[in-house]
């Protein structure tokens, strides 16, 4: 049987393949001249709006979790385009009973600019403890700013919050938001090297996937044409750097833990490259996720202003 830790472990590593509730403003990147064009420019761009991706995830063949992305409209918010992307994941059957999991996550991405995240917020309920990460990416200074809450437990009656910054690589994503950059490539190659740099508040990543090539794949909603990426995972550390003039420029890296193999994704081969199934490997077993349910993407239709559903600011 797979220890409650170590599901922990394999569930967060998949989980964090396929997931990234707003409470603050989002933070405004580049500048847009005309909001009305920029809205107009961000949805034509976005193809994705109103996908639902239902997933199965299971632990060494046994079903271990089931999860959900929901993909919202373009939206405008004080002059910049965005996305929200939602994300929930919950334990089921024995695991259950072993690691109670309740998983949520919300991303905000520009569609302009490769889908890069505004704003994450990750929460975690697993096994009796909680903690929440909201992080706000300002792509301009190289920084990550990051609210980091610790739930009351049986421990700690009491709940802790810490406010830090972290430097970031340019073109950092979050643990969903990269999804759909590797998913608007029209075509790979087989050869291909791809590499995303990924916060969440609590480690800097860096993952290289290769294109391996053409795969079938059985998933519960049937067969698909797939392209499989083998990729690796290695974890970073980033320092603020500045040039001679005190502007801030591209942060210093230093590899924390060097890259080792992780796991493989595979992608459908049709228009909507769907992320079929993650598979990766631990010292207890196999863990993957498939794609258990979709429902398509909406018909491009006039696009919305963040009247109702806008991040509200935090009282």
């Amino acid at each position: 049987m797979t220890r409650p830790d170590t599901f922990s472990k394999v569930r967060r590593a998949l989980l964090c393949g396929i997931i990234a509730l707003p409470a603050l403003a989002l933070p405004i990147q580049d500048p847009i001249a005309k909001p009305k064009d920029a809205l107009a420019d961000a949805t034509a761009k976005f193809p994705w709006a109103g996908e639902e991706l239902y997933f199965k995830i299971t632990v060494n063949g046994a079903e271990a979790a089931h999860a959900v992305v929901r993909v919202g409209d373009v939206r405008m918010l004080k002059d910049q385009p965005y996305v929200p992307l939602s994300a929930k994941a919950k334990s089921v059957g024995l695991f259950h009973s072993i690691y109670p999991m309740d998983d949520r996550a919300n991303t905000f991405v520009n569609p302009l600019a490769t889908f890069k995240p505004l704003r994450s917020e990750k929460i975690f309920k697993e096994n009796g403890k909680g903690r929440t990460y909201k992080v706000d990416y300002n792509a301009t200074d190289y920084r990550a700013k990051i609210h980091k809450v610790y739930h009351p437990d049986a421990k700690h009656p009491k709940e802790r919050e810490r406010n830090f910054s972290k430097a970031i690589p340019s073109g950092t994503h979050d643990a969903l938001s990269w999804f759909f950059e590797l998913r608007s490539v029209e075509k790979y190659n087989e050869g291909d090297v791809i590499s995303f740099f990924i916060e969440d508040g609590w480690k800097l990543s860096r993952i290289d996937l290769t294109v391996i090539g053409e795969e079938r794949v059985l998933t519960p909603m049937g067969w698909y044409t797939t392209t499989r990426f083998d990729f690796t995972r290695e974890s970073l550390v980033a320092r603020f750097t500045k040039d001679k003039d005190g502007n801030p420029i591209e942060p210093k890296l230093r590899v924390k833990k060097p890259a080792t193999p992780t796991g493989s994704v595979w992608l459908s081969n049709d228009k909507k490259r769907l992320p079929v199934k993650i598979s990766m490997g631990s010292t207890y077993g196999l863990g993957e996720v498939y794609l258990a349910k979709y429902t398509p993407a909406k018909k491009k239709s006039k696009a919305k202003t963040a009247k109702t559903s806008s991040p509200k600011k935090k009282p």
